[in-house]
């Protein structure tokens, strides 16, 4: 299939369908209700049954247009919400909001296989995604640490996926994320850091849309980012390293000519509102020195986006929210913010790639 990008915008954004069990279904009747007249158009791709059930557990409006292909959803009913059935339906017998369970894997993980398929193809812009369960993925034989990794296989990304927080004007990347505190040092590598770097450098560039070279703040990983050896010497052993190799690769890739990379700052004072507005993004050691300033700032705004791989992806910043599952009380702006999202950097990517050719797609 040919990439995305090199085919022409189809103006859809295809929805995965999350872990059934969570507010996933309930965000997706609430967005669909509450988009604006002017927000992308979108296709949801899952068990439909599973819509209809969370529609009455929780008392929302539910008009679906079930497909038999995406392209079908072109001059629907604006009223109805359009509907790719996956081939796997979720077990309806142990389908009970806030409890995961292994039968539901195989539909969320197709549901996540056919959006890459159709970005890839060039049918759909870009992908959003509700949040998944990793233990329901486990429990149904999937052994991955979760989204960023499937997405990463299923659209054959040439280097690892990384994940960026975006909101009010922030935006953070961690450079490792799920793994304990205490293995972090041992994680840091000079190359693996610097392909971290020249992924955030290349994604700002071409995906945002910015009006200036890209600008990416480093941090620390030590108190005072070491304080010159005094607490720790990562910062000159590998961090130093890794940004000084990043440089090295973009001017070898060409892809961008221009870019800033300034650090590592300490990250008790980087986050402030005067600091962090110098800086189009943050790459952070690990996972909370990223993600608690996003979450004070911007908690059920920000959206989880995916960098480097051959399509767009855009996320809720948050889990599946097992105890407000079937309540009713579940937040739907970040769902509604990611697809926005996926489709503003989908353009932002075309115009890129258009004004940069074959040297683009390297």
């Amino acid at each position: 299939m040919a990439h995305a990008e090199s085919a022409r915008a189809s103006g859809l954004i295809a929805v995965t369908m999350g872990d059934p069990a969570g507010v996933g279904p309930e965000l997706v009747l609430k967005a669909f209700v509450a988009r604006s007249t002017d927000a992308p158009r979108w296709v949801w791709l899952g068990d439909p049954e599973v819509l209809a059930w969370a529609a009455r557990a929780v008392g929302l409006p539910c008009s679906l247009a079930v497909l038999s292909d995406v392209r079908e959803a072109q001059g629907l009913d604006p009223k109805a919400l359009p509907v790719l059935p996956t081939t796997h339906k979720v077990d309806r017998d142990h389908l009970h909001f806030g409890v995961a369970h292994g039968g539901h894997a195989q539909a969320v993980v197709e549901s996540i296989r056919m959006a890459c398929d159709l970005a890839m193809g060039g049918l759909v812009d870009g992908v959003a995604t509700p949040p998944i369960n990793k233990s329901a993925l486990h429990l149904g034989g999937f052994d991955i640490p979760g989204h960023t990794e499937l997405l990463g296989q299923f659209t054959h990304s040439a280097t690892p996926p990384v994940m960026m927080l975006a909101g009010r004007g922030l935006r953070v990347i961690p450079a490792t994320i799920h793994q304990s505190l205490a293995s972090v040092p041992q994680a840091l590598t000079v190359e693996g850091l610097a392909q971290t770097l020249v992924t955030t450098a290349v994604a700002l560039a071409q995906d945002f849309s910015l009006p200036h070279p890209p600008h990416i703040a480093v941090t620390g990983l030590n108190p005072h980012a070491g304080e010159a050896g005094a607490f720790g010497d990562e910062e000159s052993r590998i961090i130093e390293p890794a940004m000084a190799l990043a440089s090295t690769m973009l001017q070898s890739t060409g892809l961008i000519s221009r870019w800033e990379m300034t650090g590592p700052w300490p990250a008790d004072s980087l986050f402030s509102e005067r600091s962090r507005s110098r800086y189009d993004a943050i790459v952070c050691m690990y996972h909370d020195q990223a993600l608690i300033p996003i979450k004070m700032l911007a908690f059920g705004e920000a959206v989880n986006i995916t960098l480097g791989l051959p399509i767009v992806r855009a996320s809720v910043d948050h889990g599946t929210a097992y105890d407000l599952a079937g309540r009713g009380a579940a937040d739907h702006r970040s769902l509604l913010i990611a697809i926005e999202s996926a489709a503003q950097m989908a353009a932002s990517r075309r115009m890129w790639r258009a004004q940069h050719g074959e040297a683009a797609h390297a």
